[in-house]
């Protein structure tokens, strides 16, 4: 974290020891790497938090990409659906149909006439 060589940290050691006094220097030691402590896990929960919030903007990002195709895809379902349905609902246009011819007597109704005699009847 900080670029302090071991020369250093026996200079500040021995000023700390001069200026605290050696009855008070333990304790301040240990005041001094609480507060470290507390530091180092403050910047940890400040990093984790800023982690967080990159992956919810791109969970968010992510969704957006999928929300737009999923609209894109339901409209390619939806419009050929629509034009179907647009086709069903028009009427169809009207066909002139030819009609067989009445029976011997000229009723619809009439049954058929019966076979020649001496024909057999066509079996299926």
């Amino acid at each position: 974290m900080f670029d302090v060589s071991f020369g250093e940290l026996i200079t500040i050691s021995a000023v700390a020891l001069i200026v605290i006094g050696p009855e008070k220097l333990p304790k301040v030691a240990r005041t001094a790497g609480a507060l470290l402590g507390r530091v180092q896990r403050f910047i940890s929960t400040v990093k984790s938090d800023l982690d967080k919030e990159f992956q919810l903007a791109e969970l968010a990002k992510v969704e957006a990409e999928i929300r737009a195709e999923a609209s894109a895809l339901s409209q390619t379902i939806h419009q050929p659906l629509e034009e179907a349905a647009q086709a069903l609902s028009e009427p169809a246009p009207i066909q002139e149909i030819e009609l067989a011819p009445a029976g011997p007597q000229g009723d619809l109704f009439a049954p058929p006439a019966a076979p020649p005699s001496g024909s057999r009847p066509d079996r299926r």
